[in-house]
């Protein structure tokens, strides 16, 4: 651990449901600790619904081998998530449809969101992975021909300097690559310098960097989704 005047100390919060090992797990009520993680195919656009698959396991609000037979399930959590996402599994999905989709399942979560470019998202993103709260977060690409996908912000990286937290990434699953060994995400988004957040609603050139890509995004919406009976508690810090 290496401290300095001006830096502070290198911290990394993530979700306290998290277990990071060889394999990232979640404690669950009624089975022993099970994977997070879902790949998405390279067949499918079905980013969004793989993102809120992984929150639910996370939150402890669907079971992990229901949503990886969803197509199937007749009844369930796991049977309504296909049910008011399933039409985006080739087209993709935008984040008020996730939004009406979590809204309408009528899960014991609380659904805050922002959508836009400059219209603030960066800010709630920042802030919501801060408070510990599960976020999907939507990016469009500079490159490729904006391509957009969306990523699971399970926490939040930066410098302390006493009790002051300055966020320069935010940690992501990416349903995209494969499932990270001995690490809480597969993805961060990168931000060169400091910025205040809260004094800027314009949108932030960000870099999402993953095994063997980088590449320069903006944030197009976030979706942050909590439980409303407050099981989960404060986020888990790895200082460096």
């Amino acid at each position: 651990m290496m401290r300095s005047a001006n830096t502070g100390i290198r911290v990394q919060r993530y979700h306290a449901a998290l277990t990071v090992g060889n394999v990232l797990t979640t404690e669950s009520r009624r089975l022993d600790p099970v994977a997070v993680h879902m790949r998405q195919s390279e067949l499918d656009s079905a980013c969004a619904l793989h993102c809120i698959a992984m929150a639910l396991v996370i939150l402890d609000v669907a079971k992990r081998s229901a949503l990886l037979s969803m197509t199937h399930r007749k009844y369930g959590v796991a049977a309504d998530l296909y049910a008011v996402l399933g039409d985006s599994w080739l087209e993709g999905a935008y984040a008020q449809d996730v939004v009406d989709a979590l809204e309408a399942l009528e899960l014991p979560l609380t659904v805050r969101s922002a959508d836009g470019f400059d219209q603030g998202v960066d800010v709630f993103a920042v802030e919501s992975l801060k408070k510990g709260q599960l976020t999907a977060i939507a990016y469009e690409s500079f490159k490729d021909g904006r391509y957009r996908h969306f990523v699971l912000g399970v926490g939040s990286g930066g410098h302390m300097v006493g009790q002051k937290f300055t966020v320069d990434s935010l940690l992501v699953l990416d349903p995209s690559a494969d499932a990270p060994p001995f690490s809480c995400c597969n993805g961060v988004l990168k931000i060169d310098r400091p910025i205040d957040f809260k004094r800027r609603r314009k949108s932030v050139e960000w870099r999402y960097e993953s095994a063997g890509h980088s590449e320069p995004v903006r944030l197009m919406s976030a979706v942050s989704v909590v439980r409303h009976d407050g099981v989960l508690g404060a986020d888990r810090v790895r200082v460096s």
